[in-house]
């Protein structure tokens, strides 16, 4: 019996681990300046990526002082929307960007067709969860209307869809790759 020493050089590796590592995407409201939109509880329902949304309000009445950006924070620490989206365990859209990753890693290039599919992997990241209805549902009181925890008469959305009410801020979620 005898032994050998092998010595591997991971200095390639570790350097195709940097290069790997530099490829960033960012991915959220991205456009700071949009506003929430409100909703028209007087007219029917619209159709919405094959579901029932809100309409718009028409004019100024359907605009909102909340910045989407804000809404987007509330929306992340309450349904961990953005910062927990890879770890969401029906979340097959995970395994698209990390292969599209990878294959821009190996191809050693960032084609405009190759940064398209992963910005395109990476929206659909957050916002497939947010169609599937993974968040689970809205209260009664959101769906039907009633007393809110302030007090106050709520309207109700009429529909039970977490996330969405009017399609404004589903709709404002971009991803860049930078």
């Amino acid at each position: 019996m005898f032994t050998m020493d092998i010595d591997l050089d991971f200095t390639d590796l570790e350097e195709e681990v940097r290069e790997f590592n530099s490829h960033h995407i960012r991915i959220g409201v991205l456009d700071k300046n949009k506003t929430a939109r409100k909703a028209d509880r007087d007219k029917p329902l619209k159709s919405f990526q094959g579901k029932q949304a809100s309409r718009i309000q028409a004019g100024n009445k359907g605009k909102s002082p909340l910045k989407l950006t804000k809404l987007a924070e509330y929306m992340d620490a309450r349904y961990g929307v953005f910062s927990k989206a890879e770890n969401h365990f029906q979340n097959q859209d995970v395994i698209r960007v990390t292969n599209e990753l990878v294959g821009l890693f190996n191809a050693g290039s960032s084609s405009p067709e190759m940064i398209r599919r992963i910005e395109s992997g990476a929206r659909a990241l957050i916002r497939n969860p947010i169609m599937r209805k993974d968040y689970g549902s809205n209260s009664p009181t959101t769906v039907k209307g009633g007393v809110g925890y302030n007090g106050h008469k709520t309207e109700g959305k009429g529909f039970d869809w977490a996330m969405v009410d009017t399609g404004t801020f589903f709709n404002s979620i971009k991803a860049q790759y930078v």
